[in-house]
């Protein structure tokens, strides 16, 4: 069992971001995708085939998250205080600006991309973007309780990635501020502290830190590191699956 203390476990999560941020740097802010986004040379037809497997993403990662409450009951009722932080996201995700929550975004900018709701939310995946929600339900159901939550560390990272998003859509694809908000939101609530609540980034790194004061079972060929910086990769690869099937 790994067991630290306050202070090292500090130290570990700041290493495994650190790790995370360096990966995605490489990665989905190398791809051909993010590039011809940030210069406005991106086809429509790939930021459409992008949303739509985006979109059908959204309800899976959201619900994985619900559900860690019945999975990890035992560690929120020890740990009663962190049933605050973690209703704070439910409440981001499933109640702002009301219910249904950001899903009512998703759509919308989705409408502005010329996407009907039924396209944003019930179009099959690719592959390459099948991926990333299939690693985190296998971490969620099969893995040791740490593994999903390093996992969802990369939610920072999309946040700043959320900003490149929102300035390529209003500046080269005429969106307006309001039609491109899901990723002004998601840049927001995934980056700050906000509607007094916790950053969703924050939020991981709190139920991580508790986790490794209280010690952890790692599972051979899942590593911390290895559950938190694979999201990256499979950004990436959901990125390069789109921009291959519309060139």
């Amino acid at each position: 069992m790994l067991k630290l203390t306050e202070s090292q476990a500090q130290e570990l999560i700041a290493e495994l971001a650190a790790k995370l941020e360096k990966r995605w740097k490489k990665t989905v802010d190398k791809t051909r995708f993010m590039d011809e986004l940030r210069e406005g040379k991106l086809k429509k037809e790939t930021i459409q085939l992008y949303y739509k497997n985006w979109g059908a993403f959204v309800p899976v990662i959201n619900s994985i998250y619900t559900s860690a409450f019945y999975k990890h009951l035992w560690f929120f009722v020890k740990n009663v205080d962190l049933m605050e932080v973690y209703t704070q996201k439910v409440l981001d995700e499933f109640g702002h600006p009301c219910p249904p929550g950001h899903i009512q975004i998703l759509i919308g900018t989705g409408k502005a991309l010329g996407l009907t709701a039924e396209e944003v939310l019930l179009t099959p995946m690719l592959p390459e973007a099948r991926a990333l929600p299939d690693f985190q339900r296998t971490l969620m159901v099969d893995g040791q309780i740490q593994e999903y939550w390093f996992s969802v560390l990369w939610e920072h990272a999309f946040g700043e990635t959320c900003l490149d998003w929102f300035r390529a859509l209003t500046t080269h694809y005429g969106l307006t501020a309001d039609q491109a908000s899901y990723f002004s939101k998601h840049h927001e609530a995934d980056t700050m502290d906000h509607l007094d609540r916790r950053a969703h980034g924050a939020v991981t790194q709190t139920v991580l830190l508790r986790l490794l004061q209280q010690g952890i079972i790692e599972r051979p060929g899942y590593s911390a590191e290895y559950c938190a910086v694979t999201p990256a990769d499979l950004n990436a690869m959901m990125m390069d699956g789109c921009y291959k099937a519309t060139h």
